[in-house]
């Protein structure tokens, strides 16, 4: 626990014995919310009245001014400096994270007096949370956010906003004293294990590693005595209940499934890992199967490459090379075949002299025909009978 300087209290003048006077008083406590200075809950500033400068310019205080707060309900400490002299008399504004370390409320009487305090040397941290060890580079981000405190007491817990979330760290330690200023000055800073963080078990590693070598080397032994879970075991009957039941029309990956047709298997290869990486997104609208190898045969060209390169030859799924001309000839008489059951226009009959199949009668109505004429302005436009685009005497060449 810091003390001030012994001496007379107040702001006057008094006599004394030679010694330093001190400043101390009691003003009722708000957040810096009330002020309309939130930024200033990134570090330990105040606001004190301007009364409180007054004091301090006839007072041989040192310099940077640092301030000692104390509630007088439960006498907590915590230290503090000073930004501006702009606060209502009898008022002071500190940051609210000051006002939680002293577990007083809005409106509550605190004790301001003015100390001075050794440069630290050396603080701890424990941070509140796991969710600290997030942050990749955190010495950097403590030293940014230290440069908005004046002093660091030993017991407070400070708050430090980084990407849009506040974190909250104990001093564990603080030396030379419970209390130092950390203005301008090279201090060593120790990061202990967060609160609720448990250390990984490597012991239990490296058995289950030694009982899987061991199972190896008596695999005989494993293979006559095996011992099977509770969850291998249920996992293995709601799986065969669930192939025993028959599968009904179903729509797979946009595709209506009959009963009797098996699901298309996904080429798991194609697929992205996570969404945006390289691969087929599962919301694409492509087809998530690869075609096969029929396809690049009879679609894709001659499978010239961009780069000018010889294209390699198409295979089946036993290595087998392809005969890209052959599968394009049956393409083609498939092709043919279809076109030769088409329907001569008017006649009933296909290409091949057989009855043509009757066209399929559509059930919707069929889309009333309009029979208004065409409205340009106010006035209906009709066809025109002449050849002239005008009328009038204009278009005679007759004098």
């Amino acid at each position: 626990m810091m003390h001030g300087w012994s001496g007379f209290s107040g702001g006057g003048f008094g006599g004394g014995f030679g010694g330093r006077r001190q400043f101390e008083e009691q003003y009722h406590c708000y957040s810096v919310a009330y002020a309309d200075k939130s930024h200033l809950e990134k570090g330990d500033k105040i606001l004190l009245p301007p009364s409180a400068f007054d004091t301090l310019a006839r007072l041989q205080v040192d310099y940077p001014m640092l301030f000692r707060l104390t509630s007088t309900t439960d006498n907590k400490i915590t230290h503090c400096g000073v930004l501006e002299f702009t606060a209502e008399e009898g008022t002071c504004y500190i940051p609210f994270w000051m006002m939680q370390n002293l577990l007083i409320e809005e409106g509550s009487v605190i004790t301001v007096t003015n100390v001075s305090l050794p440069k630290a040397s050396f603080v701890k941290l424990q941070p509140q949370s796991v969710d600290f060890l997030e942050i990749s580079n955190p010495r950097a981000v403590l030293e940014h956010a230290l440069r908005n405190f004046s002093v660091v007491t030993k017991g407070d817990v400070i708050q430090i906003p980084y990407n849009n979330k506040n974190y909250h760290l104990e001093l564990k330690e603080v030396q030379p004293q419970d209390a130092a200023c950390i203005i301008e000055t090279d201090c060593n800073v120790d990061f202990d294990a967060p609160v609720g963080y448990k250390e990984p078990d490597y012991s239990a590693n490296a058995s289950a590693s030694t009982g899987s070598a061991s199972k190896d080397q008596m695999g005989e032994r494993s293979s006559a005595c095996p011992s099977p879970t509770t969850l291998s075991t249920t996992s293995t009957a709601t799986n065969m209940e669930e192939d025993s039941k028959p599968q009904g029309t179903r729509i797979v990956n946009g595709q209506i499934l009959r009963p009797d047709e098996p699901d298309p298997q996904p080429a798991t290869s194609m697929l992205a890992d996570k969404p945006g990486s390289t691969g087929v997104q599962q919301n694409a609208a492509i087809p998530v199967a690869a075609p096969q190898v029929d396809y690049w045969a009879v679609a894709a060209g001659d499978g010239a490459r961009l780069d000018g390169k010889a294209p390699a030859s198409l295979k089946d799924k036993e290595g087998n090379e392809l005969d890209i001309r052959k599968l394009r000839a049956e393409a083609a008489a498939r092709r043919a075949e279809a076109a030769a059951k088409t329907q001569i226009s008017g006649s009933g009959k296909s290409l091949t002299g057989g009855e043509a199949p009757a066209p399929a009668e559509s059930s919707s109505p069929s889309a009333p025909t309009s029979k208004r004429k065409t409205k340009v302005g106010s006035k209906y436009s009709r066809l025109k009978t002449s050849g002239v685009a005008f009328k009038g005497s204009a278009n005679s060449f007759r004098k």
